[in-house]
């Protein structure tokens, strides 16, 4: 019996080591547990240190970095934009688990225990990013677009004349898009510059002014009264020809008594035939033609510069060479002057409209209006329809002289009086009394030299019992104040809702 002892005592011994070893064998097994599911050091998703970290702090952490608001900037305003949840966190939870496994994989138990155990980084440097062009796009269309882009507007009409256009700005969505993407997945908290497309203030349409210029003949003229407009932009080439009678449209190149307006083709057939440059008499009487509309000098210059009685007809053949078949001269201005023919032409021959036009000279307000035009281009650069048909006839040094008479006619009624005084006009008018002894026809025509650029005006009116001039010269001037602000509108007051 005493021989038994020992070995109880090393059973109890054996059997203390045995449960010992397993208890540090359990608490290695534990603290191995525990090195696999922690992330080893210098391990890094996309540039973000994550050592020591649960896969589910790792994800956090990257979370945190990428989900800082954006700032956008869109010419100088700055807009914060959210975009949360735009990781696919679930790949990246994969390929961070892949990577833990890898190192398990590759470590026993046993390892551990030797101490051969080791850790490899985990290193992802690439992110995975859900589409959120969807979401971006949505953004921008219904936050940004409707608050910072601002329409190009053309010159608009309002009750009292024209308000000024300006140029607008829009966002470029299509190249917005990646450019944002793109600083989203940089993780960085930067502004990103969105591109704005700048759009020119469109041409303005001349449409409304002829509308306009409607509405104002409409107030102004008297029943059974017929008025037309012709206007043209030399800068764009773009004109309209408008006639009214009682508020309704009536269709333009209507025949009207030229009157005095006739002596502007007088004085450009006079130049036509000059090879030298007028003298100081002659000058002097073109001057009176033009600036005083006196008819002797009138008459002086086609017998003595155009030539002989047959002068009249010189100057209708002139302006039949310019396209201008509506217009003629068929006799001198003096009283009881004879009549050399009795010209017809498509304007006076129509049925739907007769204003009982001077037999002796006629015109249209298109026709009027384009030898204007002729004469503009011809002194500001030497082009258009004078010296194409009269080349080597026309120069633009007697364009510019012509020009400078015009100006000169300084009548403070009709389109000038329906623009400031400092605004240089070219122009010349006519009326006269007729054999009833009334005025029934009114006509001027002219460029004028505004700030907001030059245009063309030429207008005639018809009144069938008695035009009375103060009422026609309020009728022109309104035509004229409604074209000069057309050219040059009031400056638009930007407001919230712009």
């Amino acid at each position: 019996m005493e021989e038994s002892k020992p070995s109880l005592g090393l059973f109890f011994i054996s059997l203390s080591l045995l449960f010992l070893a397993g208890v540090l064998a359990f608490l290695a097994r534990q603290r191995y547990v525990s090195i696999e599911r922690v992330i080893p050091d210098g391990s890094m998703i996309a540039g973000i240190p994550i050592a020591g970290l649960s896969p589910d702090e790792a994800i956090e952490r990257v979370s945190s970095v990428y989900n800082i608001p954006l700032t956008l900037s869109y010419l100088g305003n700055p807009i914060r934009m959210d975009l949360r949840d735009n990781i696919d966190i679930e790949s990246l939870r994969k390929e961070l688990e892949s990577g833990i496994d890898a190192i398990y994989e590759n470590n026993s138990f046993i390892r551990f225990l030797s101490g051969k155990y080791t850790q490899e980084p985990i290193i992802i440097t690439e992110l995975r990013f859900n589409d959120l062009s969807v979401y971006i796009r949505n953004f921008l269309e219904e936050e940004i677009v409707p608050r910072y882009d601002i329409p190009a507007i053309s010159v608009q009409p309002t009750s009292g004349g024209f308000l000024a256009g300006h140029e607008g700005n829009k966002l470029d969505i299509e190249e917005a898009i990646p450019l944002i993407e793109e600083a989203r997945r940089s993780g960085k908290a930067e502004t990103v510059e969105l591109p704005v497309i700048n759009m020119d203030e469109p041409v303005s349409n001349l449409r409304n002014l002829a509308v306009y210029i409607s509405s104002v003949i409409d107030t102004w003229q008297d029943k059974d009264q017929i008025t037309e407009v012709f206007l043209s932009d030399p800068a764009t080439n773009r004109s309209f020809d408008i006639a009214r009678r009682n508020s309704e449209e009536l269709t333009p190149e209507i025949a009207f008594t030229a009157a005095s307006t006739m002596k502007l083709p007088i004085m450009i057939s006079s130049y036509i035939r000059m090879d030298t440059p007028p003298n100081g008499f002659t000058m002097k009487t073109m001057r009176l033609m033009i600036t005083e509309s006196k008819n002797d000098q009138t008459d002086w210059m086609m017998e003595n510069i155009i030539g002989g009685p047959l002068a009249p007809f010189e100057v209708t053949a002139d302006l039949k060479k310019l396209g201008l078949t509506n217009s003629f001269l068929a006799g001198y201005f003096y009283l009881g002057a004879p009549l050399l023919d009795l010209i017809r032409t498509e304007a006076n021959s129509r049925t739907d409209i007769d204003v009982k036009p001077d037999v002796y000279n006629q015109t249209t307000a298109a026709d009027m209006g384009v030898l204007m035009d002729a004469l503009y281009h011809c002194d500001k650069d030497g082009s258009g329809l004078l010296t194409e048909t009269f080349p080597e006839k026309i120069t633009q040094a007697e364009c510019s002289e012509m020009i400078g008479l015009l100006k000169d006619n300084h009548l403070p009624y009709l389109i000038s009086a329906g623009v400031p005084d400092n605004v240089p006009v070219a122009h010349k008018h006519g009326w006269i009394e007729e054999s009833d002894g009334l005025l029934h026809t009114m006509g001027n025509i002219g460029t004028v030299y505004s700030p907001g650029g030059d245009y063309i005006l030429s207008i005639f009116t018809y009144h069938p019992e008695n035009l009375i001039f103060e009422e026609g010269n309020t009728l022109f001037s309104q035509i004229s104040a409604a074209a000069y602000s057309f050219f040059n509108p009031e400056i638009r007051i930007e407001t919230a809702t712009e």
